[in-house]
Parts: C-alpha cells; structure tokens; sequence
C-alpha cells in the first residue's frame, strides 16, 4: 500500500535533497501519531520486521523526467490495515515538510501514470532500475557488489537477478546523483553505495526497494521497458 502527497502546483523539489525529504517525512509521521508509535512506524525495535517506508517521489523513468522531487510516498506493509489507518489519519488534513530554507504543504493527492500514482512504483517488469541509490547492507570489496545486491533481492524476497550492472551514475533519465552526504543516513562507518540495473528472470511486481536505507527512500527503483 502507497499513499502519495503532492507538493503545491509548480513547487519540485531538486533530487538531491531526495534523502533529507524522505528523513523529513519520517520525522513528520511520527510527530502526528499517538504514542505509544508503533516500531513498525518508528522503525526502532522493529529489526526483522517490514515496517513503514517513507519515499521521496522522483520524476524519473520516462523522456521528459525531469529528476525532481514530486511529492512524498507512504509505504505500509501488505495486510496491516492498522498501519495503513494510522498514518493516514496523521496526514489526511495535510501536512508540512520543514525542508532548509522553505516550509512546504501536502496534500494526499494522485496523478495518473506520473510518479505521483502508486501503479508508477507497484508495475511489473523483469527489469528494474534505482532512482536513489542503493547503499548495500554490509561492507564488500568491489568483487563482492554484485553478490551483495542479489543477496539484497533475496532479502526482499525477490529472486536473484540474472544480470546487475552497479555504477556511481543514475541508469535511467532523472534518477537522483547523490554525494554521500545526500543520503538519508549519515553513518559513522559508512557503506557503498551505487546506483544499479537488475534484469530478473520473470517480471517482479514492485514496489522494489533495496539495502540499507530502503526504509528511507535510498534503493528505490523503477521498472524499465
């Protein structure tokens, strides 16, 4: 379940700031929810638990993306209507993001084939690539990357890819460039990080999301054709 709040017409946000809008976000959704908040909204003591994603929604993916920020997404896990009605109820009259140097208000708000619909995010395709980067789960040489990003998949509970290609540079139009200062989490020892393209050997339903930081927005992919 995504649940997906524009910014006002004619206000995006720069892709770089993908990380501190989706830190925004979570810090947003916990203000507004009664205590006590639930881990799998917090995150914290939900360790080996699907819990709450927050997305920045980056036009990306088609000819004319423009590789802003859109708006926000809400990601619920699958069958906890509870969450779902949760955070809806914090964010349905609207809400702030207090981003450095502008107050920004929300709406819940679709846009049909823009990343601004949740289909954009839940469409099914063998091959899929990162709007934000992936930061892998743990420490591994370059030999190791490819190996890690499928065993990512598999934690995922995708199949293992039959093709990866990693890179510094986003692999579709409009995917977020982010230095590592960019991402959402600043860590004291700080993993890789890399944009990817993953060919799995049948189409996948989405959302994909990936790695360390996926609950934040980093590792977020878009189907491609």
């Amino acid at each position: 379940m995504i649940a997906t709040y524009a910014f006002p017409q004619h206000i995006s946000v720069r892709g770089r700031m993908a990380g501190a809008v989706a830190v925004c976000l979570r810090k947003t959704v916990m203000s507004r929810v009664a205590d006590p908040i639930p881990p799998e909204i917090s995150g914290h003591g939900a360790d080996g638990k699907p819990h709450v994603a927050y997305l920045p929604l980056i036009d990306a993916g088609h000819s004319d993306a423009t590789g802003d920020v859109l708006g926000v997404g809400v990601l619920v896990p699958e069958e906890r209507a509870d969450l779902d009605a949760a955070v809806g109820s914090a964010l349905a009259a609207g809400f702030e993001l207090r981003l450095s140097g502008a107050h920004l208000r929300l709406k819940r708000r679709s846009v049909v084939g823009t990343p601004l619909d949740a289909q954009w995010w839940l469409r099914r395709s063998r091959r899929w690539a990162s709007v934000t980067p992936m930061v892998l789960d743990r420490f591994s040489g370059r030999s190791e990357e490819e190996a890690e990003i499928g065993r990512a998949c598999l934690r995922a509970g995708l199949p293992e890819p039959t093709s990866v290609t990693a890179g510094r540079d986003p692999m579709l139009r409009g995917g977020a460039f982010l230095g590592r200062r960019d991402l959402a989490r600043q860590e004291k020892g700080p993993r890789p990080f890399m944009h990817v393209l993953l060919e799995f050997p049948t189409p996948v339903h989405g959302p994909v999301l990936l790695g360390a930081q996926r609950y934040l927005g980093m590792g977020l992919c878009a189907p491609r054709p």
